[in-house]
Parts: C-alpha cells; structure tokens; sequence
C-alpha cells in the first residue's frame, strides 16, 4: 500500500451572547495549529441562530473562502446583535447602543481586515441606514484595513458591502477581497435628511445623458413622494446584480445573515 498522507485541524468555535440568549454579539472560528495567525472580522447584518454547533450556509460560504486566503480567525459581528426567528425587523429593536459599543470594542483588537459584508438589502430602511452611517464613522480610523467581496473577474464590481451567502452562490471559490470605497459626505447634502438641496440636484441631471433627465411633472411626483414617505431616502438598489441580492424568495437561516436571495441559486 502506498503511504497515507495525514491533513488534520482543528476549528475552534467561540459565541459570545447577551444572558437571556437574545442577541448574540459576536461568533469566532480560530484555526489551531495554523502558521502564520492572521484575522478578518466580518461585520453582517443581524445573527439568526443561538446555536453555534450548527453552520449555517452564510458561515459555510465565509469559512471556505476565507480559510484558503489564509485568515486563521474569522470573526462575525454585526449592524444589530438582535436574534429574529424570522428576517431582521430593525423597527422593533428598541436599542442598539450595546452593540455598538461592543463594534467599537472589537475593532481595538487589531484585525488584519474588516470585511463588510452586510449586503444590499434594507436600502431605504432610515434605522438601518443610521446603523451603516454610525459604523462607517466607527471605521474612519481602521480605513486601511476595510475590504467588501467582488469576484477575482470584476463581473460582481459594482456592488458594494457583497453579502457572502450572495458571494458564495454567485461566484464560489472566486472571492477577492478589495478595499472598500469610503463615499465623502457631500458638503450640500441638508442637514439631518441625507437629502441633495434643489440647486445640487439640478447641476447633477445636466450632467445626465437626455434620455434620463427628469420632466417637470417627475420632478412634482418626487417632491410629493418625498412628502408622503418622510422615512424613505429614495436610495436606488444598485444595479442588475444587486436586484438579484434583494428580489427572491429563498433565505438563509443563520449566519450575519438574513439576506435574501433568487431561487436557485445561493
């Protein structure tokens, strides 16, 4: 018989949650054994499972890809520590304050990357988007270190912040992690609704092939819509690949997690 080649490791799983087991802050696969260390920290949406024997097809995906990169501690935290049986309902967590100081806590470990991967879903949400603004400031001081998922042949470039249950379908084995893109704060953004004044907006549709310029009476409809949906930032779902994040049916069940996905595939 030819002599038998031995690979073994071990994959130590560590979660760490509130005392009623309500929310959970953070889950922390370490690789024993493996030379050089080297750690990524994940930050997704909201966990949705207490039981850190099962790996979800989130985790799975993250593992798999991010093991081979050479990352020996992959770290998942996210935007809210809230568990829901069912998808993310950011209206009804009363307080995310101890989450985000357990963010803020975490990121002082010194990972070699941050990995956003909170994915395209909730874009209109005001609560969620509080929670990315606040984050994003949180991570002005470790920009160096922040990275999103595209696949190694640019098809997938467009989209920022790629969830890994959408990576790990779309482009499997494929994963490159590329700097993330910090979007300076517009100075003629008003003040407190994210919103472009009339004059900025203008200045920008001249800029827009005519095809795409607004009529007068869209520009009535949208200055009414913006009435009637005070809540609603009227972010655009990026383009082609992104609809594909957000429109489907089929769900994961755990993870950092609860993005939504076309059926077939994940």
């Amino acid at each position: 018989m030819e002599k038998l080649s031995t690979e073994s490791m071990t994959v130590e799983r560590k979660g760490i949650f509130d005392k009623n087991h309500k929310k959970r802050f953070e889950l922390t696969f370490t690789c024993k054994d493996r030379k050089p260390e080297k750690g990524i920290l994940i930050i997704g949406l909201n966990p949705a499972s207490t039981d850190i024997s099962i790996l979800d097809t989130t985790t799975t995906f993250s593992l798999n890809n991010l093991i081979p990169m050479g990352y020996t501690t992959i770290t998942v935290c996210n935007l809210y520590a809230d568990l829901f049986q069912q998808r993310l309902k950011p209206s009804e967590v009363a307080n995310n304050t101890e989450n985000r100081k357990y963010l803020a806590e975490v990121l002082k470990r010194g990972f070699d990357a941050v990995l956003l991967g909170y994915g395209n879903t909730f874009l209109t949400n005001k609560f969620v988007k509080e929670e990315k603004e606040y984050l994003l400031k949180l991570l002005k001081n470790y920009k160096d270190k922040v990275v999103d998922i595209v696949d190694d042949k640019g098809e997938y470039e467009r989209l920022t912040a790629t969830h890994p249950l959408m990576a790990g379908r779309y482009f499997p084995n494929r994963w490159k992690l590329r700097p993330f893109l910090f979007e300076e704060k517009n100075t003629l953004k008003e003040a407190g609704n994210g919103k472009l004044p009339e004059k900025a907006e203008e200045d920008r549709e001249k800029k827009l092939p005519g095809k795409m310029k607004k009529t007068e009476k869209e520009k009535r409809e949208r200055k009414q819509d913006g009435k009637d949906n005070p809540n609603q930032d009227g972010e655009p779902v990026a383009p082609a690949e992104a609809d594909k994040q957000v429109s489907g049916k089929e769900k994961d069940t755990g993870g950092s997690d609860g993005e939504d996905l076309p059926h077939p595939p994940l």
